[in-house]
């Protein structure tokens, strides 16, 4: 499935914390998938509430959506979609494009 780049702008004084949430982040979704296939709902909404809210306070729009869904079904006891969503995580975090700006 070919992607095209997801552009993100991010304030530039966060420059030197992103590359380690980015590293956070690709952990976290490395666990949510073990958890997705566990069925754990219980540690996935917790887990994605936290993605979350890091991902929106850092400008990660897309990321913070695609926790939050995940959250969402985690906490209705609907895994159904759950495999899905850690797949668009995870594409989504290969086609990040960052680009820094000053706000």
């Amino acid at each position: 499935m070919e992607m095209s780049k997801v552009k993100v702008e991010i304030d530039a004084d966060l420059q030197d914390l992103i590359p380690q949430f980015i590293e956070n982040r690709k952990k976290d979704i490395e666990s949510l998938s073990a958890l997705v296939e566990k069925n754990d709902l219980q540690s996935i909404a917790q887990m994605a509430h936290k993605i979350k809210g890091a991902a929106a306070g850092y400008g990660f729009a897309e990321l913070s959506d695609l926790a939050a869904q995940m959250e969402v079904a985690a906490k209705k006891n609907d895994a159904t979609p759950l495999p899905d969503l850690v797949k668009k995580m995870r594409i989504h975090f290969l086609n990040i494009e960052i680009h820094y700006v000053p706000m």
